[in-house]
């Protein structure tokens, strides 16, 4: 069968892992320890795929509840998640391949330290696609890793989505960490986008709360029909009524 990972080394010290174009997750090394942020799908054995990069004990974190995120953490010893996302834990992992029961899993909240030995990643609270979405911030590399909470193509559709007047003080409140970041790296695109994504997704939103639907398209997904509001010809953001 056909390898599903394929690694993107991003600087000498983190990498991408894409998990068959479905999803990504990385993998941030310090002097002592590395860190997984996301486990992907769980549809092959991702603790052997980082053991190709570093050798270094591991501290998995997961940015949120979602199958696709969350996937492989049966293949570790322990994983993080905010406590907002642990009920849509419970229910996307059911979704994983038979036989991969989940490891134990810690709570993370925002403030949090990971020390990995000369880099620390800083835990950032960004909730809207769900409740306990988190990024990782890692000063050292000028890095956002902001799994689905900032991305292209952004879900706020989803039953557990916040709505989006929440959504936008969240982003709004990342305005005190901006200067130690240049770069965010989410959960389904190797390469990474300028910073300054974080201003368009927030003119989107304002402009949704203002103008409401006027203009945008039906969106089908697998649950059902959303709208979609273009921010420019590849980003966007999928949302219902409701979320306004």
């Amino acid at each position: 069968m056909k390898r599903r990972a394929v690694l993107h080394s991003l600087t000498p010290e983190i990498t991408c892992i894409d998990d068959a174009g479905e999803s990504v997750c990385y993998v941030v090394c310090g002097k002592e320890r590395a860190a997984v942020i996301d486990t992907v799908n769980g549809k092959e054995n991702l603790k052997d795929v980082v053991r190709e990069i570093t050798d270094l004990p591991l501290v998995v974190i997961n940015t949120h509840g979602h199958v696709d995120h969350v996937g492989g953490n049966g293949y570790f010893d322990e994983a993080y998640i905010h406590p907002a996302d642990l009920a849509l834990y419970q229910e996307h992992y059911a979704m994983v391949p038979a036989g991969l029961p989940s490891c134990p899993l810690h709570p993370i909240e925002a403030g949090a330290r990971i020390d990995l030995g000369g880099r620390v990643l800083e835990v950032v609270h960004i909730a809207g696609h769900t409740p306990g979405s988190i990024a990782l911030l890692d000063r050292r590399a000028g890095y956002l890793f902001s799994g689905d909470a900032i991305n292209g193509q952004l879900w706020m559709q989803c039953p557990e989505s916040l709505k989006l007047k929440d959504y936008l003080k969240n982003l709004e409140a990342l305005d005190a960490i901006r200067p130690f970041f240049s770069e965010l790296h989410n959960g389904h695109n190797v390469e990474g986008i300028p910073a300054s994504f974080i201003d368009e997704m927030k003119a989107g939103v304002r402009g949704l709360l203002t103008y409401g639907s006027a203009g945008d398209d039906d969106y089908p997904w697998f649950r059902g029909t959303a709208k979609r509001h273009m921010l420019r010809s590849n980003a966007w953001i999928l949302y219902t009524p409701d979320k306004l």
